[in-house]
């Protein structure tokens, strides 16, 4: 199963890089997204860090723990997780176009190791539109929102 996007932010690359990897505004978000994410240990974030990480996936959280993977500032990210049941990579990168635009590319990949995660992911793969449009609708949100941010900055 993969998924891929590209979304377009008013805002320079490497503000970008710095908000997506603000870990600690990631670790104490409580949204009413059901998302949680829970670094294990107290070291600072650094190749091989972990987060334990719970997603709402059809009414019920599912839980795994992520480890970062690749860390490239200002430009690359990329998380990696695995279990008995699945694995899979998510990575982030930031393009500048200019000097005030940059492009942020989002891709996943996932492949199921059990039975029961396939039935999970061939869910997934049969509302795949859906996913695509929230996706689609959540990342011109959040381009939407750093940009504000960005603009409203104190120089």
């Amino acid at each position: 199963m993969q998924f891929k996007h590209t979304q377009e932010i008013d805002a320079p690359a490497d503000y970008v890089f710095n908000r997506i990897t603000d870990f600690k505004n990631f670790e104490n978000h409580s949204g009413s997204t059901g998302f949680s994410f829970k670094r294990q240990g107290r070291l600072p974030v650094r190749i091989g860090t972990r987060w334990d990480i719970s997603v709402p996936v059809r009414g019920r959280a599912r839980r795994f723990a992520a480890e970062l993977s690749e860390y490239v500032p200002p430009r690359t990210l990329s998380y990696k997780s695995a279990s008995l049941k699945y694995e899979g990579v998510l990575s982030l990168s930031v393009k500048p176009i200019s000097a005030t635009t940059c492009r942020l590319h989002i891709q996943l990949v996932a492949k199921s190791r059990s039975f029961a995660t396939s039935l999970v992911f061939n869910t997934i793969r049969l509302a795949r539109r859906r996913v695509n449009k929230r996706l689609n609708s959540t990342m011109a949100e959040f381009a939407k929102r750093i940009a504000s941010e960005h603009r409203k900055k104190p120089a």
